[in-house]
């Protein structure tokens, strides 16, 4: 397991090609800064899916002061491609987005500039006002009074099922808890068609998507709890044995997977139930961008996760804040506080981006024509279902504590260990870690 600033293994070969890339890109791209100083370029460190891809065209296209330009990673090395640049003191990216989960750590680390401070700084630029945005997706970019981002995307849990196989099963109602949950992938598994897609592959999916989702219905937090760690951030995920319960009903759902469901990640699932190879899933609203785009269009509902007993849900999502080493701190400044008035997020929203920030996007009663997946942010209001931040969100090294965890419920799962003698290892493992 890796140290220091590191939060997930990074291998000598995978850090000495990044460093020498690294190097090379950052002399090729300073070149371009200085001979096109009277046009800045905003570089940005960027992720490969909807909103990122609209970031650098459909949005770098509408914004004018500067040239934005970025580099897109697959999820499961954006968070290592980040590390590696800002622990460096590197300049490469002006900009830089982040999983919500890990905001944390540039923030307190001193990598991420608090948007305060460069207008402290620079009195003449625009106020940043975020008032266009939901308050639930302004959560992770905030610290002790100060504001270090802004929110690209506010993701959700969601419950994710083929209205026509439910209907030919006899399932007249969409399930809320996860014993209801059970029971209808055990009414829906047929023979080319699993009853449910569980991802237990991937160390968010499985950690915060699965496991998470049951542990935290469990018992009623605040908008500020996580129920993983307490306020003196000691690990609480398996009092009175809910995290050993969370993994049994993962447990539960096995025999109605499809075949190689175990090292399924986001890809994977979403895969599964776009090519009708599954009935109905529960992850996060951004990875499944695109469902409606296979042969079952149409065919999909979606609505809010089923619970064990609380009706409470977490809202993460996707962040984006300004490198504290970039040489452009007011113009990255003023690219957010554009971003801000709310056009960006329209085009978020027209590239196909599901995962919406915009309060007026929220409120319009027509969003679901053009985007169904927002069915489930209407279904918190009937449901009463209450937003819950997510899993070690207070933490600078998220992602390593993360990892244990998900290492620990893999074991837990496959029965390499006992549930019980998972979640006393992850408990143990966690709390040598936090930081």
């Amino acid at each position: 397991m890796a140290s220091g600033p590191f939060a997930s293994p990074v291998s000598r070969r995978l850090f000495l090609q990044a460093s020498a890339a690294m190097a090379a890109m950052s002399a090729g791209f300073n070149a371009s800064k200085a001979s096109a100083a009277d046009v800045p370029t905003l570089n940005v460190l960027n992720s490969n899916v909807a909103w990122s891809n609209a970031l650098t065209n459909q949005v770098a296209a509408a914004y004018k002061p500067a040239k934005i330009v970025g580099e897109s990673n697959p999820y499961e090395t954006h968070y290592e491609k980040m590390v590696i640049e800002l622990s460096q003191g590197s300049d490469t990216f002006d900009l830089v987005t982040s999983d919500s989960i890990w905001m944390r750590q540039p923030i307190v680390s001193g990598w991420a500039k608090a948007l305060d401070d460069i207008k402290a700084a620079n009195p003449d630029l625009p106020a940043m006002d975020v008032s266009a945005l939901a308050e639930g997706s302004l959560t992770y970019t905030q610290l002790d009074g100060k504001r270090y981002g802004l929110p690209v995307a506010m993701t959700t849990p969601v419950f994710v099922y083929r209205k026509d196989l439910f209907e030919k099963a006899g399932i007249d109602k969409v399930p809320t808890t996860w014993t209801e949950y059970l029971a209808a992938a055990k009414k829906l598994h047929k023979d080319g068609v699993a009853g449910t897609v569980l991802l237990l592959g991937g160390q968010d999916a499985l950690m915060s998507g699965e496991w998470g989702a049951r542990m935290q219905s469990m018992e009623k937090l605040s908008s500020t709890e996580d129920g993983i760690l307490d306020a003196d951030n000691k690990p609480i995920f398996n009092k009175d044995g809910k995290g050993v319960a969370a993994i049994e009903l993962i447990k539960e759902l096995l025999p109605y997977t499809p075949k190689g469901s175990q090292g399924f990640d986001y890809p994977e699932g979403s895969s599964a139930m776009q090519q009708g190879g599954a009935a109905m899933m529960v992850t996060w609203s951004d990875v499944i961008v695109g469902i409606e785009d296979g042969p079952h269009k149409g065919k999909f509902g979606y609505t809010v996760a089923p619970v064990v007993k609380e009706q409470q849900q977490m809202i993460g999502g996707w962040s984006i804040f300004i490198n504290s080493h970039s040489r452009q701190l007011p113009d990255a400044y003023r690219f957010l506080q554009w971003m801000a008035t709310g056009k960006a997020y329209e085009l978020f929203r027209e590239a196909g981006e599901s995962s919406i920030c915009l309060k007026a996007d929220i409120a319009n009663p027509d969003i679901t024509k053009t985007i169904p997946m927002a069915q489930v942010f209407k279904d918190f209001g009937p449901r009463k279902t209450a937003s819950i931040p997510l899993p070690l969100y207070r933490i600078a090294n998220a992602n390593e504590v993360q990892r244990i965890i998900f290492e620990e419920l893999q074991a837990g799962i496959t029965g390499s260990k006992t549930p019980a003698a998972a979640m006393k290892d992850a408990e143990a493992r966690t709390a040598a870690a936090i930081k």
